[in-house]
């Protein structure tokens, strides 16, 4: 009756675009242990490009690491109200990562990019490991663009086919539909239209894209990841697009919450994906 109790009040807490009060709550139920967390740790030297680690007591052996990059249409959003996605991996043996990175309007694209990418590289360079990269809405877009550009990874170092072991872009807006509002103009001078977008690059070989959206979502349109996930295979790349019956632009992402994994199988899905790319250690690319 208990956790019944929780599973309801969380939800109406949840409803209203997860609001900031409404994850808190989450992350309140949601247990610290499992895990040791290190905040605050700098991968480059702004008051925004810092991470968080969660570090499993029991850490998957030859596991990859876990980065998540949190959402929020490049103006909003903060790797602190995600205790309970750093729980979530972390609690199946993932070390998880969460950074921050710069927002507008200190920033426009692409230095969201560019600091999704040396966050990765800082990672990969700590741990010795390749990284699957887990992103929502805004930080999906960063972390597919990241992926599918190797320009931005080689710019710190690395090679996008020996660092990156897989992304998973949930509902994310890949250039399927040109910018026409603001502040989005703002952020994007080419509006999507040119290679600030995915889906218009001339894309080489990449690591596996796994693409879900939900069927309720009235944020980002699924044909953002279907024409993304069209363009890599046919050029003989891996890219999966899944649409979720009955899941929202951010009921995606409380999905990965202990406590909302019942109804959907996107959870099991990203970690059958984590698991499916865990396996090769010299060239993830197709």
């Amino acid at each position: 009756m208990k956790r019944i109790t929780i599973l309801c009040l969380t939800t109406i807490l949840l409803v209203t675009a997860c609001s900031s009060f409404g994850v808190q709550f989450l992350n309140t139920i949601t247990p610290s242990g499992s895990y040791k967390l290190s905040k605050n740790i700098s991968y480059m030297n702004g008051a925004r490009q810092a991470l968080d680690i969660y570090t499993p007591d029991t850490p998957k052996p030859n596991a990859p690491i876990i980065m998540y990059i949190h959402g929020g249409s490049w103006d909003t959003g903060s790797k602190n109200i995600y205790k309970f996605i750093g729980e979530n991996f972390a609690t199946a043996g993932y070390t998880t990562v969460i950074p921050n990175y710069r927002l507008y309007p200190d920033v426009i694209y692409p230095e969201f990019v560019n600091d999704t990418a040396a966050a990765i590289a800082f990672t990969a360079k700590r741990y010795d490991s390749p990284v699957i990269l887990v992103g929502h809405s805004a930080g999906a877009y960063n972390a597919v663009t990241a992926t599918v550009d190797p320009g931005y990874l080689k710019t710190q170092g690395m090679d996008v086919c020996k660092t990156v072991a897989g992304t998973v872009g949930l509902a994310g807006p890949y250039g399927a539909f040109p910018m026409t509002e603001e502040p989005y103009i703002t952020i994007f001078p080419d509006r999507h239209a040119g290679d600030d977008a995915p889906v218009q690059m001339q894309l080489g070989p990449t690591p596996p894209l796994f693409l879900p959206i939900g069927d309720k979502d009235t944020t980002v349109s699924d044909l953002h990841g279907r024409e993304l996930a069209k363009k890599v295979t046919d050029r003989g790349g891996i890219a999966e697009f899944k649409l979720y019956p009955g899941l929202s632009h951010t009921s995606v992402v409380k999905v990965l919450s202990r406590y909302f994994d019942e109804d959907a199988t996107l959870k099991a899905d990203i970690i059958a994906f984590i698991e499916a790319n865990s396996e090769r250690r010299d060239n993830y690319c197709s």
